[in-house]
């Protein structure tokens, strides 16, 4: 039991919730970004979803889908990082109050990991319906959608590169992030719904930041 205690001591308590109170709405909504800007630093499946989140953005700008089939795409975008997070909220709260090796600590962190992985695998499903009636469209248009389609593969790679470790320092960081920015402009122009754009701009949003917050380390 006192090695339990010790064990949990360096783990600072909680703010009072009279204090936590006192934050106003753009304070809540700015500490929501910081749990999903450093959640990136650290959390390798999070930079892969995020390019893959642009992908799946990008299509859903330019490509011609009904509402419904869009609506429901940006909702997987949002939702398969968010899930991560969450899972990754969970190991570290599983990880305070069981430091030690435990069956408990392990079925928890499992059953999380699954749900993020269902859920990931019901979003390509999804995206695997969608795109066999659009692709014809999508094939007629091919040369006029090319430049779109290497602006959104520039900016995911930006969006998954970004918070992770690279050589280079800041200047390799601060390109990466202009090229990704770049690649939304092409997006932008072909988009037929500007709200897959808007998307895709905020996960290089995320990511940028993520970086930022790993430079300033």
């Amino acid at each position: 039991m006192r090695a339990t205690m010790r064990a949990r001591e360096p783990h600072p308590a909680p703010p009072p919730p009279a204090a936590r109170g006192h934050h106003g709405l753009a304070a809540s909504f700015g500490f929501a970004w910081t749990g999903l800007a450093e959640t990136a630093l650290r959390d390798r499946n999070l930079r892969i979803h995020l390019a893959l989140g642009v992908l799946a953005a990008a299509f859903a700008a330019a490509a011609p889908l009904s509402p419904a089939e869009r609506a429901l795409l940006l909702v997987l975008v949002a939702l398969v990082p968010a899930a991560e997070a969450a899972n990754s909220a969970l190991e570290a709260a599983v990880d305070l109050a069981s430091p030690g090796r435990s069956e408990g600590a392990r079925i928890a962190k499992d059953a999380a990991a699954g749900a993020v992985l269902a859920l990931a695998a019901g979003s390509v499903l999804a995206f695997l319906a969608i795109l066999p009636p659009a692709w014809p469209a999508l094939w007629a248009r091919a040369g006029a959608l090319a430049p779109a389609a290497a602006g959104a593969l520039g900016t995911a790679a930006a969006a998954g590169l970004l918070p992770g470790p690279l050589p280079g320092g800041r200047g390799v960081r601060a390109a990466l992030a202009l090229g990704g920015l770049a690649g939304l402009v092409p997006l932008a122009r072909a988009a037929e719904a500007q709200a897959g754009t808007a998307a895709a701009a905020l996960l290089l949003a995320l990511a940028a930041d993520a970086a930022r917050r790993r430079a300033a380390r």
